[in-house]
């Protein structure tokens, strides 16, 4: 009996022995785990940026590029200053990398890593990171004109004081990002998600944030002028920030119809019509100014003729003859009487035409009177060439109507601006309850300087109107 009762203390003692086996296994497996696991973050922490290629100031080629396509291998590299401009860069891991007033202009990132990357002052303008990974990058300062950021990663990111005039963040993740004093003019961040970002004194004039998710974002500060925020979540009502609005350029009721037409178009027609005006008003100066340099000399001068009829013996003749000046005829006088000749013909009279005196003492009681009553016939007509008009005058007119095109060409284009409200990828559209409000903020520095162009345009044409 005892036997079989340590045989069966034996058997518990066994089973009890295999589940604490079985328990401690995935124990021992997680602990033995845990040390890689740990050995692989110590390892990201301590990579810090600039300490891995040293490629500082030097233009990288594509080749260069290409042995690192696909590795680790720029991981907190050096880049600071280097020029990456226009290369494909595609998944690239830029991880921590040290890229501060490197050139990307135009550069491709897409779907690059740049976690952590050091990229102040960096050059981005026109660069593609679509789908990039950009958590906890450094972007303070960096340009970003017109880059496309498409669904891009950029969670707590630094973007203070960037230039991301009309850049196109739409679908980003913004959560936590710093865009303070940033400049997002035009910039698309349509349905971009930002709760909790911070725009304190961006420029968010005529932004797009259409269906934008910003619960919590800050807005204290903020130029909000004709920002769209049609949709979105969490909407200032102010440029001093506040609950979501849905007045002047907050909502629906702040555009009107959309425009067919684009921006671009309409400047371009503005800008032909501006040269067109020019070149019938430089045209009409030019056809002015040789057309009073040739008319005028046969009938605004003196014409030629013949003389005024000479006098007769006893008085002057009259000048009735078509003598231009100096062509007047010449009277004969009488005996002792010798009278004037033809008087002056005005405006086709001969000049003065004095008689010749008599003999004191005549032989015959009158002298031969002349075969002809009237005096010489002048060579050449009296009327002359103009001459050369003055081309200073020219020169002005043609300066003033340069003047009066660049001055209606700025008028069209500030009013063009001042009604139309951009609207993200729909292009843009009209404004309605913001009109008075755009207009008031838009145009009147434009209008102001195209008024004052116009004055001083015509009055440099009226100058080189002036008769020559």
């Amino acid at each position: 009996m005892l036997a079989a009762l340590n045989r069966e203390r034996a058997a518990r003692s066994g089973k009890l022995v295999a589940a604490l086996a079985a328990g401690a296994l995935p124990i021992l497996i997680v602990a033995s785990a845990a040390p890689a696991s740990a050995a692989g973050t110590a390892a990201a922490a301590g990579c810090r940026p600039g300490s891995g290629p040293h490629l500082a100031g030097q233009r990288i080629t594509a080749a260069e590029v290409e042995r690192y396509l696909g590795t680790n291998g720029l991981r907190c590299a050096d880049l600071a200053r280097a020029n990456l401009s226009g290369l494909s860069l595609i998944q690239i891991d830029l991880t921590r990398a040290n890229l501060r007033h490197a050139n990307l202009s135009h550069a491709n990132l897409n779907q690059a890593t740049l976690t952590g990357a050091a990229m102040q002052g960096a050059n981005l303008r026109s660069a593609q990171l679509i789908q990039a990974t950009m958590n906890r990058v450094n972007l303070t300062g960096a340009d970003l004109r017109k880059a496309k950021l498409g669904q891009a990663e950029l969670t707590r990111a630094n973007l203070s004081k960037a230039d991301l005039q009309s850049a196109d963040l739409g679908q980003a993740t913004l959560t936590h990002a710093d865009l303070a004093s940033a400049n997002l003019t035009k910039a698309s961040l349509g349905q971009v998600e930002a709760q909790g970002a911070n725009f304190r004194r961006a420029n968010l004039t005529d932004a797009d944030l259409t269906a934008a998710t910003l619960t919590g974002a800050h807005f204290k500060g903020a130029k909000l002028h004709g920002a769209n925020f049609t949709g979105a979540t969490g909407a200032p009502a102010n440029q001093s920030g506040g609950a979501p609005s849905t007045g002047p350029g907050f909502g629906t009721p702040a555009a009107g119809p959309a425009v067919s037409v684009s921006k671009r178009s309409l400047q371009e027609y503005l800008l032909g019509g501006a040269a067109l005006i020019f070149i019938l008003m430089s045209l009409g100066s030019v056809r002015r100014f040789f057309y009073t340099r040739t008319t005028g000399s046969l009938i605004s001068a003196p014409g030629g003729g013949y003389g005024g009829f000479g006098g007769n013996a006893y008085g002057g003749g009259f000048g009735s003859g078509y003598g231009g000046p100096g062509y007047g005829g010449s009277g004969y006088g009488g005996p002792g009487f010798g009278g004037a000749g033809g008087g002056p013909g005005s405006p086709w009279g001969g000049n003065d035409a004095s008689g010749y005196s008599g003999q004191p003492n005549p032989t015959t009681p009158f002298t031969p009177t002349p075969t002809s009553p009237y005096g010489p016939m002048p060579t050449a007509f009296a009327g002359t060439w103009r001459g050369a008009g003055r081309p200073a005058k020219l020169a002005l007119a043609i300066l003033g109507a340069l003047v009066v095109a660049i001055a209606l060409w700025l008028i069209g284009t500030t009013v063009v601006d001042s009604i139309l409200v951009p609207a993200g990828k729909a292009g843009y559209r009209l404004c309605e309850s913001t009109c008075g409000s755009r207009f008031a903020s838009h145009s009147p520095v434009g209008l102001v300087a195209g008024v004052v162009l116009l004055a001083v345009g015509g009055t440099l044409r009226t100058i080189g109107r002036i008769r020559y």
